[in-house]
C-alpha cells in the first residue's frame, strides 16, 4: 500500500509539472539533462572516448583498405582481358590525385599516378615512369581531359606534347588509347592502352573495348568508401 502511495505521489508530481511547463518541456529538459549526463561522463573519461575515437578510424580505414584491395584485384582483371582482346602491348589505370591521397573535397586535382599496369610478357613494365607525376606537365593529359579520349600514333603526339612524346618513345611505344573515367562528373584518371614497337591498333576494336574497361574501372573506384 505504501509503494502504491509513493507511485501515485510521482504520478501526481509528473502531472503538476505537466500542467505548469508543458509535456514538451518536460521532454527538452529530460534530454538536456541526458546529454549533460554524456558530457560529464566523457568529460571525466577522456580515455574512454578517444579509444572509441581510435577504434572507429581503425575499423574505417581497415574497410576502406579491403574494399581498395578488392576492386585492384577487378580492375587488374579487367585492363588484362582488354589488352589481349585488343592485341595491347600494356594496359593501365592513371589516377587523379592531390598530394598522397585520392579528393573527396571537390578541389581540382594536381597529381596523376599510374597505379595498375598490366604488359604482355616480352613487355617492361613503366608504371614507376608514372609515380606521381603533376598533371600540369603534360599538355596531352589537357587535351584528353577536355575531348574524353585520344587514339594515335605518338607523332600525333609530337605536336601535342614534346615532353609526353619523348617520354612515350623511350617506353617504345608506337600507337596509343586513351580514354577519361569520371566519378559522378569529375575526372577520376585515364585508362590507357599502349601499342608497342610497329604495331598498330585496330581503333574500332580499341574504342569498343576501352569503352567498356573505362566504364567497369570507373563503377569500381566510385564504390571503394
Amino acid at each position: 500500500m505504501e509503494r502504491i502511495d509513493k507511485g501515485m505521489g510521482w504520478l501526481q508530481k509528473m502531472l503538476n509539472l505537466q500542467n505548469k511547463y508543458g509535456f514538451f518541456s518536460i521532454i527538452k529538459g529530460l534530454f538536456l539533462l541526458f546529454l549533460a549526463g554524456y558530457v560529464v561522463f566523457f568529460a571525466l573519461n577522456p580515455k574512454y572516448l578517444l579509444e572509441r575515437v581510435t577504434t572507429i578510424q581503425t575499423e574505417q580505414h581497415d574497410n576502406l583498405v579491403r574494399s581498395r584491395l578488392a576492386a585492384d584485384s577487378d580492375i587488374r582483371l579487367i585492363l588484362s582481358k582488354t589488352m589481349h582482346n585488343t592485341n595491347a602491348d600494356r594496359a593501365w589505370l592513371i589516377e587523379f590525385h592531390n598530394g598522397n591521397k585520392n579528393l573527396t573535397t571537390g578541389l581540382p586535382f594536381l597529381f596523376g599516378s599510374m597505379r595498375i599496369e598490366e604488359t604482355q610478357d616480352s613487355i617492361p613494365n613503366v608504371d614507376e615512369d608514372y609515380a606521381d607525376f603533376s598533371l600540369s606537365k603534360y599538355k596531352l593529359i589537357a587535351k584528353v581531359l577536355d575531348e574524353g579520349f585520344f587514339y594515335g600514333n605518338i607523332k600525333d603526339v609530337q605536336s601535342i606534347d614534346k615532353r609526353l612524346y619523348y617520354k612515350f618513345q623511350s617506353n617504345d611505344i608506337n600507337e596509343i588509347a586513351l580514354l577519361t573515367i569520371y566519378n559522378e562528373d569529375k575526372p577520376a584518371g585515364i585508362v590507357g592502352l599502349s601499342f608497342c614497337n610497329n604495331k598498330q591498333m585496330d581503333k574500332q576494336l580499341v574504342g569498343k573495348h576501352i569503352r567498356s574497361a573505362g566504364i567497369q574501372i570507373a563503377t569500381l573506384l566510385s564504390q571503394i568508401k
